[in-house]
């Protein structure tokens, strides 16, 4: 089935002319849309599906779509942080352009494909400037041969879900293919803190922007890093480093080649991180210095900053915009998303890896009593392999923890895990089933007491919707 001449009637029956159509991706797209309305009436987001069956009848469904954007993508990608940097990319970048963003998260080819349909007329028509899509990182070579991309973010690369994608080398290396491929046009915006991401460059001709932390320390607790670099991707000799901030990430040189990290374009320094979830920083932006105070907590979240401001600078946002802008974002779906049940705060972190989730472990390690409710799914979208759950370091907030209590299909091999981290868990606190967790944790403490909530993936999407038909019947009963 390939193009045809189809004669196009106005709404009122009168012929408008005819048009050389492209039937497959018609059909293509009056099945997505068909797929999503139904999908949406079941009161699902529709946001892989109707993608999913468009790709099967047109595999190039999503470039002919972004043959229409006429100021290309922007892609975001990395192994932690790809939805809240795009989601504060898309706050900075909607006063400048009209966007198509896969705001839902749906990362995938069909997510893409999802996000045209849900957002295009029956012509296939999609009123917007720009794209702006969060990657997976398995499916970015893929994804950029369809994409038209105007600008690259690569944030990180961490051991993630092993069973599906591997080891970080061969991520690294599909990547190297792809960037010796990009035309020159495209920027790509770097993580200069990440070596693995900072050896990218060589394989890139294009221009290159980069962001990362400046400060030699910073206020959170010093943890066993499980680093996924330990030689130079470049030689395989030693790195040295003079700074550590996550994971691999920091201040390193090579002690054999030439590869060592360098002063960033966009940069933070005078981080803070204060109890009460309060961050504040100095950006630079080239020789331009701002600063805020942020809604967002947590070291990692500083990367996202960054991230996203790097694309800001490259777009000539002004400064003061761009400062406002960062000082009013609250979160990205549950990451630090809040809720309130009977006068009680609830806060999400989604956790998902060892490094993320050394992270938030380090930002909630600064408050003083936390009732923490940790929630172990094992279905594909969690990854299979559990596993990371070991180079995980609960015990630094093992002391702090009044009430805990666990949950998912997971949840005994979290209990045992936490077990040997030193936490007192009684096996009535363990339970497989999360409403029931959740409610037996929102009954254990008092109303002043915050209780945090630490999900996987799939075990977020049902703890958001416990908490939000909670807080709907709690206001149903205020009215």
């Amino acid at each position: 089935m390939g193009r045809g001449h189809q004669l196009l009637l106005l709404p009122n029956g009168n012929p408008l002319k005819f048009v050389n159509m492209d039937l497959r991706f018609y059909l293509a797209l009056i099945v997505g849309k068909i797929t999503a309305f139904v999908l949406k009436l079941k009161g699902s987001g529709a946001t892989a599906a109707p993608g999913l069956y468009a790709l099967n009848i047109d595999p190039n469904f999503v470039k002919k779509f972004s043959k229409q954007i006429t100021n290309g993508s922007i892609i975001i990608c990395g192994t932690n942080g790809k939805t809240t940097t795009s989601r504060i990319t898309s706050d900075l970048l909607s006063s400048k352009y009209k966007i198509i963003h896969n705001r839902q998260g749906s990362n995938l080819l069909r997510g893409l494909a999802s996000t045209f349909i849900n957002k295009s007329s029956f012509l296939g028509k999609v009123d917007c400037h720009i794209a702006l899509w969060e990657i997976d990182e398995a499916v970015l070579p893929h994804v950029i041969k369809d994409t038209n991309p105007k600008t690259l973010v690569l944030l990180n690369l961490f051991r993630d879900q092993l069973d599906r994608y591997g080891e970080i080398d061969s991520i690294r290396k599909s990547w190297q293919t792809m960037l010796l491929n990009l035309p020159k046009t495209t920027q790509v915006i770097l993580n200069e803190d990440d070596p693995g991401i900072k050896y990218l460059e060589k394989f890139t001709s294009g221009k290159i922007t980069t962001f990362g932390i400046e400060d030699k320390k910073i206020n959170l607790p010093q943890t066993t890093n499980i680093s996924d670099i330990k030689q130079c991707p470049n030689c395989s000799a030693k790195l040295i480093y003079t700074s550590t901030f996550s994971a691999h990430m920091g201040h390193y040189a090579c002690t054999s080649c030439s590869l060592k990290r360098t002063t960033p374009i966009i940069s933070a320094s005078n981080l803070i991180f204060e109890r009460g979830f309060k961050t504040s920083i100095q950006l630079t932006l080239d020789n331009q210095k701002l600063s805020l105070n942020l809604k967002i907590p947590g070291l990692y979240n500083v990367y996202n900053i960054l991230a996203a401001s790097a694309i800001a600078y490259s777009e000539n946002l002004d400064g003061k915009f761009i400062k406002n802008t960062l000082q009013h974002f609250a979160s990205a779906f549950g990451r630090y998303q809040k809720f309130n049940v009977n006068g009680k705060e609830i806060i999400v972190f989604l956790i998902k890896n060892p490094t993320g989730a050394n992270e938030i472990l380090k930002t909630i390690s600064l408050e003083e009593k936390l009732n923490i409710l940790v929630i172990l799914n094992d279905k594909i979208a969690d990854g299979k392999d559990v596993s990371w759950i070991w180079d995980t370091n609960w015990e630094i907030i093992s002391k702090k923890v009044g009430n805990i209590f666990v949950s998912g299909s997971r949840s005994w091999d979290l209990a045992n895990r936490l077990k040997y981290a030193g936490f007192k868990l009684s096996n009535k606190n363990v339970c497989k089933q999360i409403n029931y967790s959740i409610t037996q944790a929102l009954a254990s403490s008092n109303n002043k007491d915050t209780l945090l909530i630490l999900p996987t993936y799939t075990a977020l999407l049902e703890t958001q919707k416990i908490l939000s038909k909670l807080s709907r019947q709690e206001k149903w009963h205020q009215n």
